[in-house]
């Protein structure tokens, strides 16, 4: 059993315990836990080196979120600057207001280039803090755990912070992105995209279908159905109902519903004869 498994169990014995030890030594909830055992000094110290870590990748995650927004100053910088270039090539009819239009040009570039410079700095104490995590890693995975320890708790904190950007992206933005890890089968990633574009409501009966899509090849056969069931009840002359038809009427037939499965073969035969669909579904009813 990995090393993991072990102190989540051992710490959640030491929380469950009914009787404390004598004058509470040995407790790990304790602020200045004492008379540890070597084991319980090893746990204590992983638990705080992971809860460390924790922090410091928020706080860099909202550094990043700030720097986000910084880049977003200095684009509207240069639009900003673009458009009053613009106007004031058009007001100036007169030296003195060619020189007034320099001056401000001027200006709003010494602004330009402060805001870049102070991205700069910006970014290398990014870089800074990076080199700092570093460190606290591979002193964690020296010290305290595993490559591979390290490397799930890494994973876990990675995974919210991208569901959290993944989030603020619209529905537009999700369905392409879920589009590309399709292709590439990349189901997992593809269904989670897909339903979150549904749920903004971008395209909802495409998102439903490819969602249903990314289930049934992954065998998720529950998934699947209630996702093609959603869908074809959105937009029912979509151009690949045949399909949906056909997928749900073979999940069904996985999931040991053999009667509803064959409806649909049936439904897939009357409704698109000529499919390639309706092909499939008249061998699989001769099999049932």
């Amino acid at each position: 059993m990995r090393r993991t498994s072990i102190i989540i169990c051992l710490t959640t014995l030491l929380f469950a315990a009914n009787e404390p030890s004598a004058f509470e030594a040995g407790d790990l909830n304790s602020p200045h836990p004492y008379g540890l055992t070597p084991t319980e000094k090893k746990i204590y110290q992983n638990t705080q080196a992971i809860k460390q870590l924790q922090k410091n990748l928020f706080s860099l995650q909202e550094r990043v979120d700030s720097l986000d927004e910084k880049i977003d100053g200095i684009k509207s910088i240069v639009e900003g600057l673009d458009e009053n270039i613009n106007k004031l090539k058009k007001e100036r009819q007169q030296e003195n207001e060619e020189n007034e239009t320099q001056s401000v040009i001027a200006q709003l570039r010494n602004d330009l280039n402060a805001t870049i410079e102070e991205q700069k700095r910006n970014f290398d104490q990014f870089k800074k803090v990076l080199k700092e995590m570093s460190k606290l890693i591979d002193h964690i995975n020296a010290t305290y755990v595993s490559k591979q320890e390290l490397k799930s708790e890494l994973e876990k904190i990675y995974s919210l912070l991208e569901k959290k950007q993944t989030e603020k992206k619209s529905g537009a933005q999700l369905y392409k992105e879920a589009r590309v890890a399709y292709k590439k089968g990349k189901y997992n990633k593809a269904s989670e995209l897909f339903e979150l574009a549904a749920k903004k409501g971008y395209k909802p009966a495409a998102s439903s279908f490819y969602l249903g899509e990314s289930c049934y090849y992954q065998k998720r056969y529950d998934c699947a159905v209630e996702a093609y069931k959603k869908s074809a009840s959105l937009y029912q002359n979509a151009s690949y109902m045949p399909t949906l038809l056909l997928h749900t009427a073979v999940s069904l037939e996985k999931l040991g519903e053999k009667q509803e499965a064959k409806k649909f073969y049936d439904s897939v035969v009357k409704l698109y004869p000529k499919s390639k669909s309706a092909k499939i579904a008249k061998k699989k009813l001769k099999k049932l």
